[in-house]
């Protein structure tokens, strides 16, 4: 299904570089490769070619080459001119080729195409962002499997579960007298009794890929001069917090980050929370009370002479800092439980500290192998198919057929609103919105 405009758009970072990859996608993409090399040529598919590109008066020697429909990205025929690299350069070229017919893509449009296409899912294309924007291993690597059409296929699975559900009821709906014996409605109520228990681990595993995605929270918090800065440079292994013997030097919140196990934890170094008549003072610590309600986990920073006493709802650790300075048999008996003893200064316990905030904060045992929900659609999505499934189960034995058959459509609609399965042109609109431009 090819779309009437034929699109074009830069496909890598605009700036100076080795390389600028520009790419062509639409019913007209070979014939307008020909105009702008000036040479009618039949292009074999998929292989490179060295052809001189001109535009606006200059020629630049760049590889050629045209992926013919449907064996493309998008499903359409795909033309990749590969210029040298250089803002100038890659913009005058695209202008040439919108002047020759082109029309400049917009964000997301090519996967978009690729989507309606049926070259890929909605969470596949979702699955490519994330691994263009992923940061650190797990993030990777689940963006991977997301691309690659992991979660596509179990919702696909369950869909069909649900299918099969609905054809065995629907068939005996048109027969009002038809009366169902206990083993028919046993084995149904089994069958969406076993698809809400695996939804649910799904959801309960999301709980571990939404800090895969977004990192884990961590904020250091204390009395002022207890070493807060000095541990997120050692943590983050960088000079990012100022550090000095100064009381108040954090006025504001500072972040950095580390990865550790494939995870991304960020750091929120805040103002020594006391109280303090310096106006600007009082904004930063205001704030740090905020960074202390948003944390996934709260280090309450100790040394000798000030034992962190506040109070926190959130997973803390008791952190004695400048361990090479204090007496830390008696600083035990002050505070008995979670303790740990680090010197951010000598580096000791550093990497003892980092193992126990990723024992608090990640319940579960990663799984690299492993799909987990990271995005809030879909986690979204399949606790809504949860509670109509839900739904149906709790009234299987109270209600009528026709209703029990709404609930399982409804949870049929909501699962297949991750994969795109709907057609919801709205959401659909919202997710390639997010897209790059050549992407």
């Amino acid at each position: 299904m090819c779309m009437e405009k034929t699109i074009v758009a830069l496909a890598t970072p605009a700036g100076n570089s080795g390389v600028a990859v520009i790419r062509i996608s639409g019913e007209r993409a070979k014939k307008i490769l020909q105009k702008i090399i000036r040479e009618d040529l039949a292009f074999e598919p998929r292989k490179m070619y060295l052809k001189k590109v001109f535009f606006s008066g200059i020629e630049d020697v760049c590889l050629v080459v045209f992926f013919p429909h449907p064996h493309s990205f998008t499903g359409e025929d795909v033309v990749e001119i590969q210029s040298h690299g250089g803002y100038f350069v890659a913009q005058k070229i695209i202008d040439e080729l919108i002047l020759l017919g082109c029309t400049l893509a917009t964000p997301g449009e090519f996967s978009k195409r690729a989507f309606i296409n049926g070259k890929l899912s909605l969470d596949q294309a979702e699955g490519i962002m994330d691994l263009i924007n992923a940061e650190s291993e797990m993030q990777a690597k689940n963006g991977s499997l997301l691309m690659q059409g992991g979660l596509k296929i179990f919702i696909q699975d369950y869909q069909n579960k649900l299918t099969d559900i609905l054809a065995e009821i629907e068939a005996k709906l048109d027969y009002p007298e038809y009366e169902y014996t206990e083993n028919e409605s046993s084995d149904i109520l089994n069958k969406l009794k076993d698809i809400e228990t695996n939804l649910s681990l799904l959801i309960l595993d999301s709980k571990t890929g939404t800090k895969i995605k977004n990192g884990v929270r961590v904020a250091l918090i204390g009395a002022p001069n207890v070493g807060k800065s000095s541990l997120l440079n050692a943590l983050t292994k960088s000079n990012k917090a100022i550090v000095t013997s100064v009381a108040g030097t954090t006025r504001d919140v500072v972040e950095g980050e580390y990865e550790y196990n494939g995870i991304i934890f960020r750091i929120f170094d805040t103002a020594g929370i006391h109280e303090s008549e310096d106006e600007v003072e009082k904004i930063g610590i205001e704030r740090a009370k905020q960074i202390l309600r948003e944390a996934d986990i709260v280090l309450k920073i100790s040394d000798d002479s000030n034992i962190c006493n506040i109070s926190t709802d959130q997973v803390y650790i008791n952190v004695f800092n400048k361990s090479d300075l204090i007496d830390q048999e008696k600083m035990k008996k002050k505070i008995q439980n979670d303790n740990i003893f680090v010197s951010a200064k000598t580096n000791e316990n550093i990497d003892n500290l980092k193992q126990l905030i990723f024992d608090k904060t990640i319940s579960t045992k990663i799984n690299s192998n492993k799909l987990y929900l990271t995005n809030v659609r879909h986690i979204n999505s399949v606790k809504q198919a949860k509670k109509y499934i839900n739904n149906a189960i709790s009234e299987f034995n109270l209600t009528s057929m026709d209703i029990i058959s709404s609930e399982i459509k409804s949870a049929w609609i909501s699962l297949g609103e991750v994969t795109g399965n709907t057609n919801n042109e709205t959401i659909i609109d919202k997710i390639f919105s997010k897209f790059c431009l050549g992407k």
